[in-house]
């Protein structure tokens, strides 16, 4: 196991963990100000049974940070590319927030090379959503309020979390590297304002078609106490996802694979049994 440089079709390039292994392939997307680390404490305990590959999305961890619109066409290329380029067929995709929508986007297109696909608190099945992700979409200022300071990054990150305790110093720091990466000035406010407005969550009918065509079994994970997308948007998501499955997570947030790993690789695995 160890992290590589994986170049794209597209000419960007990323940063890849594959643990090997014989098992069948499981691919982690991650969300919004994430990177490959979010996914440290369930990534281990899933590596037993399954060839887990973690990326970084283009603009944030380690990957390329190019001047792009950071909208769902672009996040779902990335994932096209990740795949194509590791010549991986066909997979179990497991995402989290942005990476949640973006299987759903990518299944559009790519419902061949979906095998199951874990879904934990995407964006797009409800309007609402926290009143702190909206002024990003403010004329004019809206791009300097969304930008990632250490500020806004601990913000962020208190948000996502149900225990403060979750926001552990070493998650602040890395998210604060990552955030000085020049370009990231750019790809955090973009990605948020291409899906999220004043008025909350954007693109909603688009989102909810591909939901209902996306015939694969789907397990929907959601905190009870997430505050950036309510757990209530989980029943829109069980009454358009065609084979859908639901767990709910207590004293949990946003980031339930961060904040309870160990029933998230519970719920995962027996999904994917």
């Amino acid at each position: 196991m160890a992290f590589s440089r994986v170049a794209l079709a597209n000419g960007l390039s990323t940063r890849v963990l594959d643990t090997g292994g014989a098992g069948p392939t499981l691919v982690l997307v991650h969300g919004l100000a994430n990177a490959i680390e979010i996914w440290d404490r369930v990534r281990p305990a899933l590596a037993a049974r399954f060839r887990v590959i973690a990326f970084d999305l283009p603009g944030f961890g380690q990957a390329s940070r190019p001047d792009a619109a950071y909208d769902s066409a672009f996040f779902v290329e990335q994932l096209k590319g990740l795949l194509d380029a590791l010549a991986i067929a066909r997979a179990h995709l497991v995402g989290s927030s942005l990476g949640a929508s973006v299987i759903v986007r990518f299944s559009g297109e790519n419902l061949h090379r979906i095998d199951r696909a874990v879904l934990a608190a995407p964006g797009g099945f409800g309007r609402e959503t926290h009143l702190l992700m909206r002024p990003t979409a403010l004329p004019l200022i809206g791009e300097a309020l969304g930008r990632p300071t250490p500020f806004n990054n601990r913000l962020t990150l208190r948000l996502a979390v149900h225990d403060p305790k979750a926001v552990t110093p070493e998650l602040l720091a890395l998210t604060n590297r990552y955030a000085a990466v020049p370009g990231s000035e750019r790809s955090f406010p973009r990605t948020l304002r291409t899906g999220v407005g004043l008025l909350g969550v954007k693109e909603r009918d688009s989102f909810e078609g591909l939901a209902r065509r996306l015939d694969r079994p789907t397990l929907v994970l959601w905190g009870r106490d997430d505050r950036v997308f309510p757990a209530r948007q989980s029943d829109r998501a069980m009454a358009l996802l065609p084979r859908a499955e639901r767990v709910l997570i207590d004293r949990c947030g946003h980031y339930p694979h961060w904040e309870q790993p160990e029933v998230f690789v519970s719920a995962v695995e027996a999904f994917l049994a």
